[in-house]
């Protein structure tokens, strides 16, 4: 299945590396990019796996950060909306 990616997700993984390179280092805002394309995987690899998160979305947790990424299961592709902070408002990102 095809995976596409909201365009603010780019920016959404960009800031969470900044985080992650000011307060830990190069290696870990690696890791959170690495874990990112992992997550992506298993999006694209078992999407129906996932919980839903609404009547039109599912969630996919990161495992070692923080983070999961919304997205929706469509006839031919599945769309990553957000992916954002588990501390983040419920409703960031859902209006894009």
């Amino acid at each position: 299945m095809k995976l596409i990616l909201h365009p603010l997700v780019h920016l959404d993984v960009f800031e969470a590396m900044n985080f992650y390179e000011r307060e830990g280092g190069t290696k870990l805002a690696a890791d959170f990019f690495l874990e990112f394309a992992q997550v992506k995987d298993s999006i694209v690899e078992r999407p129906l796996s996932f919980v839903s998160y609404n009547r039109e979305l599912r969630s996919a947790r990161f495992d070692r950060f923080p983070y999961h990424a919304l997205f929706s299961i469509e006839p031919d592709h599945v769309f990553v909306l957000v992916v954002r902070h588990d501390a983040r408002h419920q409703d960031f990102g859902l209006d894009r």
